[in-house]
């Protein structure tokens, strides 16, 4: 038995899973090969996930890097990889996948990576957030994009918020008529969606992934996917972002969302930097 057998992971674990559609060969590929994670979820990615390679994955709009050594890499079954930043504990990632069905379970694993005392819990809902977000938008990448390159677009800012308030802000109608929509709002992870948006688009599609603090939702009009994100950027710093992609997108495309989002997320931090006061006009009662 060797030393990544006997793997356990240590301390408290964040973890997620999805069932796709997909077979495990193409999700295999979906993790180990930098062109197709690329796809999907990084930015870039440097080297190919094989046991005893050292890879890479940049997230160049976050202006962060991950370098990872990998522990094991069973193709179809397992990967298992070592990060090591610079100031902090060693963590590690564990992949696993097996089948469902005619298709396969996904299931992430992250331990050791924590931070201890006050800031442990909202770094772990981050964490588990965050897997919940990717794996959400993995199955649907597997399911209908597969091999094909994305665009990125992407506007982030500092805000003052807390969590429970920011999920309204993405749930709930008459909070995102305040930044994003005329009318319109998600539903639950799986029902399809349709909003209004400000200037008179539309968006609809299918709502992949509901948080604590978090929402991402497929968008038909651009073949792509958006994710509505809250984290902590440093030390007593919180930071909302918006992040998508689509595939088949044409760089002007682009260049018109993200320009399109950043006014929207000018308009979010601008809402949250009001006090809370009774909504006008509705009868629904004051905003939380």
């Amino acid at each position: 038995m060797t030393e990544h057998d006997r793997f356990e992971h240590a301390g408290r674990v964040a973890e997620a899973e999805i069932v796709t559609s997909a077979p495990v060969e193409r999700v295999w590929k979906a993790w180990s090969d930098p062109d197709r994670l690329a796809e999907w979820f990084t930015d870039r990615t440097k080297g190919y996930a094989e046991t005893g390679a050292k890879v890479t994955w940049y997230f160049d709009r976050f202006g962060i890097s991950f370098p990872y050594e990998v522990i094991a890499a069973e193709p179809g079954s397992r990967l298992l990889m070592k990060g090591s930043p610079q100031g902090r504990p060693g963590y590690f990632q564990e992949i696993l996948m097996s089948p469902a069905g005619e298709g396969t379970r996904v299931r992430v694993r992250s331990s050791g990576y924590q931070r201890a005392g006050e800031d442990d819990e909202e770094e772990y809902a981050s964490v588990v957030s965050g897997w919940q977000m990717a794996l959400a938008i993995l199955r649907f990448y597997l399911e209908r994009h597969f091999g094909e390159p994305k665009r990125s677009f992407f506007a982030m800012q500092p805000a003052p918020f807390e969590y429970q308030r920011i999920r309204t802000f993405f749930t709930d109608e008459w909070h995102l008529s305040r930044w994003l929509t005329s009318s319109g709002a998600p539903g639950d992870a799986g029902q399809a969606y349709r909003m209004e948006l400000r200037g008179g688009d539309t968006m609809c599609g299918e709502v992949l992934a509901v948080t604590g603090h978090e929402i991402a939702l497929s968008w038909d009009e651009i073949n792509g996917v958006l994710e509505m994100k809250a984290f902590r950027l440093g030390p007593r710093q919180r930071a909302v972002c918006l992040r998508g992609c689509a595939w088949d997108m044409l760089e002007e495309a682009r260049l018109e969302v993200e320009s399109t989002l950043s006014s929207a997320i000018d308009r979010l931090v601008a809402a949250l930097k009001e006090p809370t006061r009774p909504r006008s006009g509705n009868g629904h009662g004051a905003v939380h």
